[in-house]
């Protein structure tokens, strides 16, 4: 029996975010109620406005609320007294600055902040989701192997920690999602005693695919959905394209994972990553050939497909087991990005 099952009413933080904007409108399609939180009136209206447009039927069943700082105390206490469930998306993402706490404590208040809230005011709530991230596993330069839940990223915890304000941006950024989900699971056990709900994890890899929404440019995405068209689509592309080869997963098997882990009983208490598999910039290149699309994009050397040297693999047993998720491949993710993006004229450049 579902834990929470529509027409349940579900708070999710972060929900102009590429993940927070696509879970928030296949929630709505699923006949859920849906409460989103973002943090500045305008970004609210812009978000509602495209709800009703998108989703006019529905659109009475959402509410954007505006929560303008994450980390402080009581910041969601006002958001959560009427839902059933919380899926947090909301998290920083900095490369920029110096000083690590700058990127690895608004990650970790703002993830312990909404636990608080739960805590205190949520007597509805049965499960909150939380996103983290594969970084919490591993990094790209992880040694080869599978790697599953039981694996903790403490070397780039370490790393960061010794470095300061040298260490490298990313790696800053991959130590504040290890150290935000690590306050997840510490605050679980200072507070099992008095939880009336669980929680749950969702570790994505790499996630590609099409954006919840039209943007006018490409310039105008997020880091994630940008990276895959800055190492295919630019002109001219980086030489060579980095890092060699990344777990990868599509958007929608990611968003399905959130929305499974808030109805399925068994995801309760567990960490659970949501990878395909591992791909190289050739796989999509060839993915593009056998498309017969892009005529001006190098296609690469096709005979490399499916080749990779060695590197670190995430498991994704317990996400097909708990979770029944049934992975997308490579090539069916990028037909629908190829059709996303030309559609916005992004790709004329190449064809």
């Amino acid at each position: 029996m579902p834990i929470i099952s529509a027409p349940a009413n579900v708070l999710v933080t972060g929900a102009n975010g590429y993940l927070g904007l696509w879970i928030v409108r296949v929630l709505l399609d699923r006949g859920f109620s849906v409460k989103g939180t973002v943090r500045s009136p305008a970004v609210a209206d812009s978000i509602t406005q495209f709800i009703k447009e998108k989703h006019p039927e529905q659109a009475p069943k959402f509410q954007c609320l505006v929560v303008p700082d994450i980390t402080i105390d009581g910041a969601f206490d006002d958001a959560i007294t009427d839902v059933a469930a919380v899926i947090h998306t909301a998290s920083p993402v900095l490369f920029a600055e110096e000083d690590p706490e700058a990127c690895i404590g608004p990650a970790v208040r703002g993830t312990v902040s909404i636990l608080h809230s739960v805590l205190k005011h949520g007597a509805h709530v049965k499960r909150v989701v939380v996103t983290s991230s594969i970084a919490a596993v591993i990094s790209t330069d992880s040694p080869d192997g599978l790697y599953t839940e039981e694996k903790w990223n403490d070397e780039v915890i370490r790393i960061v920690r010794e470095q300061g304000r040298d260490a490298p941006g990313v790696l800053k950024y991959i130590a504040s999602k290890a150290l935000s989900e690590k306050a997840v699971w510490e605050f679980v056990k200072d507070h099992k005693d008095d939880m009336k709900f669980d929680v749950c994890t969702i570790l994505p890899s790499w996630v590609f695919g099409p954006l919840p929404r039209e943007l006018s440019s490409p310039l105008e995405m997020g880091s994630t959905p940008r990276f895959m068209y800055d190492q295919l689509f630019a002109v001219p592309p980086p030489s060579p394209r980095e890092p060699p080869c990344v777990n990868y997963v599509d958007v929608h098997d990611v968003i399905d994972a959130h929305i499974r882990a808030l109805e399925v009983e068994a995801a309760g208490g567990e960490r659970i990553i949501v990878s395909s598999g591992v791909c190289s910039w050739q796989d999509w290149l060839s993915a593009a050939n056998a498309l017969g699309v892009l005529l001006k994009l190098d296609k690469g050397d096709l005979g490399a497909t499916g080749v990779y040297p060695p590197h670190p693999t995430c498991s994704n047993e317990k996400a097909k087991r708990i979770l029944g998720i049934k992975f997308k491949t490579v090539p069916e993710i990028f037909k629908e990005v190829y059709e996303q993006w030309s559609a916005f004229g992004w790709l004329a450049h190449l064809e």
